[in-house]
């Protein structure tokens, strides 16, 4: 698994009694931003200013890339008071740390390390994470062939290698043989290459998108004309598949 892109950190307390002040002396640290309840905000992007409708106290740490959750909590912890009893006394602020995981990738991890889970325990700090994902969408194809050790595969492609694989309404199956005469030799490897080099496990998939049969000529006898599932005929699929089916054709 690819290790996040990128990590953004923000230790923040919020409350409509909330002294800044009193936050900063206590935790020993000034904040990057902070405000009263009801002080004018202005915005650095928009320059439009707003009323704070809650007092706030945000400290926050230089992004990470690739992602690095435990160096961005000891960066935020570490110039801010140890006194388990300040953490305590500070509670009423509903303390947080605000965690942005940018992917570039579909499929990204990270780990936290037991020591900094710790530490925001200690402390009574919640955890939250956003996710954002910048990669285009990609859709899932199986992939099933002749041979005896088949085993039916999954790979992603992206929007317009799905329809080049894929062109008419509603179709979900294909046969390569045809898709390579349909694009050229040259276009279809170019396509097929960049989709073998997007695996993806079974577990991880969420939903199938797409069939492309290799090797399946004495088989596509069996496939609908339209090359859509909905149009199976009705002896090789169950009742239910049938009321399901004809629902969607």
């Amino acid at each position: 698994m690819t290790k996040i892109s990128e990590t953004h950190a923000s230790l923040r307390f919020f409350g409509d009694d909330l002294n800044p002040g009193e936050l900063t002396a206590l935790l020993g640290a000034m904040p990057s931003t902070c405000a009263r309840k009801g002080d004018v905000i202005r915005s650095e992007t928009t320059g439009r200013e707003r009323n704070a409708r809650t007092g706030s106290w945000i400290v926050s740490v230089t992004r990470r890339e690739p992602g690095d959750l435990d160096a961005q909590v000891e960066e935020l912890l570490s110039p801010l008071s140890k006194d388990t009893s300040i953490w305590r006394r500070l509670g009423k602020y509903r303390p947080n740390l605000f965690v942005g995981l940018l992917l570039q990738e579909s499929n990204e991890g990270i780990e936290i390390s037991a020591r900094s889970l710790s530490s925001l325990s200690e402390r009574g700090i919640v955890l939250g994470l956003d996710v954002y994902c910048s990669c285009p969408k990609l859709k899932n194809i199986q992939i099933i062939d002749g041979a005896d050790n088949a085993t039916f595969s999954m790979f992603q492609a992206t929007d317009d290698e799905f329809a080049r694989i894929f062109p008419t309404m509603g179709q979900d199956m294909e046969v390569s043989e045809d898709f390579v005469q349909r694009v050229g030799e040259a276009d279809a490897n170019l396509i097929l290459n960049a989709i073998l080099e997007r695996p993806i496990l079974k577990r991880d998939v969420n939903g199938i998108h797409g069939t492309l049969y290799f090797n399946y000529q004495s088989r596509r006898q069996h496939l609908p004309t339209s090359r859509r599932e909905v149009d199976l005929d009705d002896s090789s699929i169950n009742a239910s598949q049938r009321r399901l089916f004809a629902k969607h054709r």
